[in-house]
């Protein structure tokens, strides 16, 4: 397949996939046009993925008030900051993992990295700024958050096979 097609299907999978990390957090996303919050003080999570085809890096930007109030301990008040910081951490791993589950369906094997968090770095320094970079913001209980994805492809076509669908009599 093409690789502005396989963008496009990527993109698609990584929204559905960011509405299904929340979803079994029993949160729910509502997409925001843009961001109007600052998230100078939100710490970023980062993880990439690929194979020979392709290169994915995913970032996550999240406040601190969306890290505690999705944090995996019941009842608890007062979340440490290391705490959070490996909670950001662990989130990404499980938005890329779900992203990959996605693309396996569609014979696209990727290999994880690791993720990585920061504080006060800036997203274009970690994630490139091109036309294959797709951003999505979205409302979580009243805070903003940011969800971005990279795309490099090495090759025009790649080993990307749609879904065939099933014939019924």
């Amino acid at each position: 397949m093409r690789h502005k097609e396989v963008i496009g299907h990527i993109h698609a999978h990584f929204e559905s996939s960011c509405h299904d990390l929340f979803a079994g957090l029993n949160c729910s996303l509502a997409p925001l046009s843009e961001s109007s919050h600052d998230f100078e003080h939100a710490p970023i999570a980062c993880i990439d993925a690929g194979s020979n085809e392709i290169e994915l890096n995913i970032g996550l930007e999240l406040p601190m008030e969306v890290l505690a109030l999705t944090y995996p301990v019941p009842n608890i008040i007062d979340v440490d900051e290391e705490s959070l910081e490996d909670w950001i951490s662990e989130l990404s791993n499980q938005l890329i993992g779900r992203l990959k589950a996605k693309l396996l369906k569609h014979d696209l094997q990727i290999d994880l990295g690791l993720p990585t968090s920061y504080f006060g770095a800036e997203l274009d320094n970690l994630i490139l700024a091109d036309q294959n970079r797709l951003s999505l913001f979205f409302d979580l209980d009243g805070e903003s958050c940011a969800f971005h994805v990279g795309i490099e492809i090495f090759q025009e076509d790649i080993g990307f096979r749609l879904k065939k669908t099933r014939m019924t009599a």
